[in-house]
């Protein structure tokens, strides 16, 4: 059974991995992790030519510079809230700027870990997911066209693999001069294992293979990142796909060097 965390102090395994996919040359999806820092962060560009390349990294090194600066900063919904709104405001002065970047935009989802809680804000549809007690839960809420729909009762969510609206995302970072952040908090507990992933994984991969994948083999994250990376792109590769890893825990595991061979081997195959 899954306990909330005891102390202050946990242990943060991170990993992220980004690809562009079987059909598209340029990966416009952005991605960082820091332990140092504790943080998370995903961004899914979108724009012509190679205007979401830029979108999506203006906001993650806007992003990465205030969250490596967490220590000198408000309480984290807040900070998140801020940097959200302030990345948007980089991203639509450059896009009404400069022609060549008109129209473009990101989504953005960032995880914050500390004092046994997350912060998670996002914009878009890029998700967070959360692993609890072999459960994959969504923690996010889509900004999509075809989201609306489906709480409108307008279209069955066993249909909107279907749907021509999939990817009409209803708002994100450098559309319009404000945006409205989503940001909530909740406790960790240790084992917690955090998804924040783009449209290129969901798309194509069904919840419940991504629950189990990350059940499986959530003792090696970058094995995880790999195998849902590679599903993607063995269903298609349509979209760039990129995935970001947190796993909580009460204290660290071995080290390489106090594991046995049989261990090593075991965490090598994920089992």
């Amino acid at each position: 059974m899954i306990s909330p965390m005891q102390s202050e102090s946990f242990h943060l395994e991170l990993t992220s991995l980004s690809d562009p996919g079987r059909v598209r040359a340029l990966n416009e999806d952005a991605v960082a992790v820091s332990g140092a820092h504790r943080f998370a962060v995903i961004a899914d560009g979108m724009g012509g030519h190679r205007a979401g390349d830029v979108a999506s990294h203006i906001a993650l090194d806007w992003a990465v510079e205030c969250l490596s600066t967490l220590a000198h900063a408000p309480t984290a919904p807040e900070f998140a809230t801020k940097i959200i709104n302030e990345a948007n405001s980089a991203i639509h002065t450059k896009a009404t700027q400069e022609l060549g970047y008109k129209g473009m935009g990101t989504t953005l989802a960032m995880a914050i870990f500390g004092n046994k809680r997350v912060t998670l804000a996002h914009v878009g549809d890029s998700r967070i997911y959360r692993l609890r007690n072999g459960q994959l839960t969504l923690l996010t809420r889509d900004d999509s066209m075809l989201n609306d729909q489906i709480e409108q009762g307008l279209i069955a969510a066993q249909d909107a693999s279907d749907s021509h609206n999939r990817h009409m995302v209803t708002q994100a970072l450098g559309n319009h001069p404000q945006v409205t952040a989503h940001v909530q908090e909740e406790e960790l507990c240790n084992g917690d294992v955090y998804l924040l992933c783009t449209d290129g994984l969901t798309d194509l991969i069904d919840e419940k293979d991504i629950e189990h994948i990350i059940d499986a083999l959530k003792t090696n994250l970058p094995l995880v990142a790999s195998h849902l990376v590679q599903l993607a792109n063995d269903c298609g590769g349509y979209d760039n796909v990129t995935v970001a890893l947190a796993r909580v825990l009460d204290t660290p595991p071995p080290t390489l060097a106090e594991k046995s061979l049989m261990q090593r081997l075991f965490d090598w195959l994920g089992l």
